[in-house]
């Protein structure tokens, strides 16, 4: 064991809080980024701020049933009580596909349900489905003017605003159809069209995609895909698409056409014609592929990150593979028309999503005052366990989230550039980070720490942990946990560690002895306090001798 000195200790200090690596070894990372952080967030260098829990049940899914799919948008209130020249009247408003084939709308400021009717039909394991909102109940400056938005699956297309729900064959109502009654003939819903995996508003026309068929409305009529009104259908021709369409997804002027396997871009519309029998009206316009090896994989929405479109790809099943890891794809951000990818540092944990129970799904959120993309799925974490996770992108550094619950489907609602995400376990929907909560178990697992240069290399004995934190709730902060020493030839060992804020004290640097040696230190703590923030974490070791000398 090596002698005690009087030298001062070699201080290492984290501080910058640089996100998560579980990419590399746990040797091997920097000393600033974290090999495990759940639940803990990088604000900024001196603040890593615990992360909230979900609230209670916004809506239960009725006995014998599961959610599926949900969708969320806003089409107003009761239009008779929309004023004009005003801020529009609650109408948040969160959609359901239940497995019985039904669809709840459900308020999500008054919990109140709203049940739609069977308007899907779910084909396991895909349940393709989508909703889009048309348009708003609250446009221009016309009192009451009433929208709705559209519900698409192979079964059909229905139209629905908040009350009235319109059928294939029926009469199309006139928010979508921009026909007037008793003045303009009325277009039927649309009967035959080509499955309906995805839909997208884009052009004022409403694009359907099936398995490799695209549909498209005439211009501002979400109802009418007839050819003379300048709507019309195109199938694929091609290798690049493998499975289906995934999604489709508007931004900056163009239609985005994620396939399975590959990105198809549509821009350029136009239109020529006076939509007569003697001048129908022609649409024309560009479809091309920017990438033709990265697509998005699952049939589930892209994640929309401002402009651009986060896609993920390699679910095992595509290529008949049984084994979880087998062929794995990654994580891309499409960036205009480049598809990079940026899951390096989350590939160790990415390579364990498991598909077999749900698909993974993306949402974007605010937390803190920061946009954050969410990844919910299955995954078997570096500790042996599967289970949900969320994996947070902030578009530079990746941390790892959890909710408590096994979240099978996540989403989002955006408001007033506020983006609330939401997430369901298939029984109950939850708003997620809704609050702080002394339940939630936050976790954070360092480098095996062990200095640079020669100190890389040297012998140390460990001294002691220091601890500076602040308590954002007021009811105190405890942290527990153990430092791991190793290396070198030396015994090492586990030290428990302990750290204490009290109720009503705000800030603290708390010390912890630790005894141990070898060339390197690995620290992990965890705590259910409530909010708190740790600024630095420091650890003084005495260094001896050269490994080897």
């Amino acid at each position: 064991m090596p002698i005690q000195s009087a030298n001062p200790p070699e201080l290492t200090t984290l501080d910058q809080w640089t996100g998560l690596n579980q990419q590399l070894t746990r040797g091997t990372i920097d000393d600033q980024e974290a090999w495990w952080n759940e639940n803990l967030y990088g604000i900024g260098p001196g603040n890593l701020r615990s992360c909230w829990g979900p609230s209670d049940p916004v809506y239960t899914a009725p006995a014998g049933t599961e959610i599926l799919r949900m969708f969320f948008g806003y089409i107003g209130g009761p239009t008779a009580a929309t004023p004009q020249w005003t801020m529009p009247p609650p109408g948040r408003l969160g959609w359901m596909f239940l497995s019985d084939g039904n669809v709840d709308q459900v308020d999500l400021d008054t919990q109140a349900v709203t049940r739609i009717g069977q308007v899907w039909t779910p084909i396991p394991p895909w349940n393709w489905g989508s909703l889009k909102v048309w348009r708003p109940g609250w446009v221009g400056n016309i009192a009451g003017q009433q929208g709705g938005v559209v519900i698409g699956s192979p079964q059909g297309l229905y139209a629905w605003d908040g009350s009235t729900l319109s059928s294939p064959g029926d009469p199309s109502p006139e928010w979508l159809s921009n026909e007037v009654p008793g003045i303009d003939p009325i277009s039927p819903m649309p009967i035959g069209l080509p499955g309906i995996y995805c839909m997208e508003v884009y052009q004022d026309r409403l694009w359907v995609a099936g398995k490799n068929v695209v549909s498209f409305s005439a211009p501002g009529n979400g109802a009418n895909f007839s050819t003379a009104l300048g709507g019309g259908s195109f199938g694929y021709y091609g290798d690049r698409l493998t499975i289906a369409y995934m999604d489709m997804a508007a931004s900056a002027g163009y239609l985005y056409m994620f396939g399975d396997s590959s990105t198809d871009l549509i821009s350029n519309v136009q239109f020529s014609g006076q939509g007569t029998p003697t001048s129908p009206i022609t649409t024309n316009f560009t479809y091309s592929n920017i990438d033709p090896q990265v697509g998005h994989g699952f049939p589930r929405p892209v994640g929309r990150w401002g402009r651009y479109f986060i896609m993920a790809n390699g679910d095992p099943r595509n290529a008949a593979n049984t084994h979880d890891e087998a062929f794995r794809g990654g994580i891309y951000l499409m960036f205009g028309g480049d598809a990079q990818v940026i899951g390096q540092k989350v590939s160790n944990v990415y390579t364990k999503l498991i598909t077999r129970s749900f698909f993974p799904t993306f949402a974007p959120m605010t937390m803190f005052g920061f946009r954050l993309m969410l990844l919910n799925g299955l995954f078997t974490d570096p500790f042996g366990v599967t289970r949900s996770l969320l994996l947070a992108w902030n578009g530079v550094f990746w941390t790892v989230m959890s909710q408590k619950y096994d979240l099978t489907h996540i989403g989002s609602y955006e408001d007033n550039s506020v983006i609330t995400p939401f997430g369901t376990d298939g029984q109950h929907l939850y708003r997620l980070f809704d609050h702080p909560d002394p339940t939630l178990i936050k976790r954070l697992s360092t480098k095996n720490l062990r200095g640079s240069g020669q100190s890389m290399l040297t012998i140390k004995n460990f001294k002691r942990m220091y601890l500076e934190m602040t308590d954002h709730f007021g009811s105190g902060v405890s942290i527990t946990g153990y430092a791991n020493s190793g290396g070198g030839g030396m015994p090492g060992g586990t030290q428990g560690v302990g750290f204490e804020l009290a109720q009503g004290q705000t800030q603290t640097i708390e010390p912890a002895a630790i005894v141990g040696a070898g060339i390197w230190t690995g620290i992990d703590l965890q705590s259910v306090s409530p909010d708190f923030s740790i600024e630095r974490l420091h650890l003084a070791a005495d260094e001896r001798t050269l490994f080897g000398a």
